[in-house]
């Protein structure tokens, strides 16, 4: 039989553990907050937030009972709270009741009755958890256990960095484009025909002995460091890149055939390009002790008219999930090819420009 978890010894240990649990559920620990101070006039509301994914705010009035002994929720309790909501500003998307009473099936009726009465008014939806419920989510959700339960609370916490590194001048992305510029002029007597001045050309890049033996400057090389920052053993980890505004990414796996085969068991970092994204999932599942870290190293091509690449990374784990976003400026470098192209129309005689991948064969030395 589980040991069973108690409820705080006062309300105002209530509302504490109810800002960190609700924090935690609703994915928001940051940015959920007590509402006011004591003594102010609250509107009906003591914790207050916006869950993740959600555009309006969810409030919590939190309804502590006295020695936590035969002591229930009543309907004018309900009533009054219900009432003082509605002022609340801005409007709300759900009032939650968290009661450290016992579960009441009559209490628990009536708040089903209010909460399709508020919904039909065009109202917040209303919802009630009792000690019971409250007891099912603290030991769904570890961090608040952790805190609550083991009486951990700061002394021992999850927390993760990660840091990406260009190695260019204010950690920007410095991809190298070719601007072509093509000029259309109308062709006359005095310049040579057109067969004359695309031949020599097509013979000077054929008879290049790099012909096959190429390389795109477009790539930026993303140096990505991993930190346990936290006091607890980060186990059965996985991270995610998820790139924005590139069109192309790539890892740092040999793409030599030879040596492809006696490598493969040690690869931990993984592109995924239709997704344009980058996994790094650690060998063996090895785990990330405290003020450990990780490191790896991967690839991108930005669009040839974005300036910055955004990276949303999340960090997957056995009791410890976070995520953020890394955004990198980028500072192309342009190499200009000027071409002329011949038109015997006059109307056709333009200007375009063009930005592409540059790529070109490996100088020899």
């Amino acid at each position: 039989m589980k040991k069973a978890i108690r409820p705080p010894e006062n309300w105002q240990d209530f509302e504490n553990l109810c800002k960190k649990l609700f924090g935690e559920i609703w994915g928001c620990p940051h940015s959920i907050k007590k509402n006011g101070r004591l003594g102010q006039p609250q509107a009906g509301i003591d914790v207050y937030g916006k869950p993740k994914g959600e555009t309006e705010y969810w409030g919590i009035q939190c309804k502590g009972k006295d020695n936590y002994i035969n002591s229930k929720l009543t309907k004018k309790e309900i009533d009054t709270e219900i009432k003082n909501a509605l002022n609340f500003i801005p409007k709300l998307k759900t009032l939650i009741f968290a009661t450290t009473a016992s579960k009441d099936v009559a209490i628990e009726e009536y708040i089903r009755i209010k909460d399709i009465e508020s919904c039909k008014s065009g109202n917040f939806e209303i919802l009630l958890y009792s000690w019971q419920d409250l007891a099912d989510f603290i030991e769904e959700n570890s961090q608040t256990f952790n805190w609550y339960v083991n009486e951990k609370q700061f002394k021992e916490q999850f927390d993760f960095e990660i840091q990406i590194n260009t190695n260019q001048e204010n950690n920007t992305l410095q991809p190298k484009f070719l601007r072509t510029i093509t000029q259309y002029k109308l062709e006359t007597e005095t310049e040579f025909p057109k067969s004359e001045l695309i031949g020599p050309r097509l013979l000077m890049f054929n008879s290049s002995p790099m012909f096959n033996n190429k390389v795109n400057y477009s790539w930026c090389k993303l140096e990505v460091q991993l930190r346990n920052t936290g006091s607890v053993v980060i186990e059965d980890w996985k991270l995610y890149l998820q790139f924005e505004n590139v069109q192309k990414v790539d890892d740092d796996f040999t793409k030599d055939v030879f040596m492809y085969k006696s490598v493969a068991p040690h690869r931990t970092c993984w592109a995924f390009e239709k997704e344009l994204q980058i996994g790094y999932f650690p060998l063996a599942q090895s785990p990330l002790i405290q003020k450990d870290g990780r490191e790896f190293k991967c690839f991108c091509i930005p669009n040839f008219d974005t300036n910055e690449v955004k990276i949303k990374w999340s960090l997957l784990a056995r009791n410890f999930d976070k995520e953020g976003e890394i955004i990198l400026s980028v500072n192309p470098i342009y190499e200009t090819k000027i071409e002329t192209k011949y038109v015997n129309n006059k109307s056709e005689v333009t200007l375009e420009t063009n930005i592409s991948e540059f790529i070109e064969s490996k100088k020899q030395k």
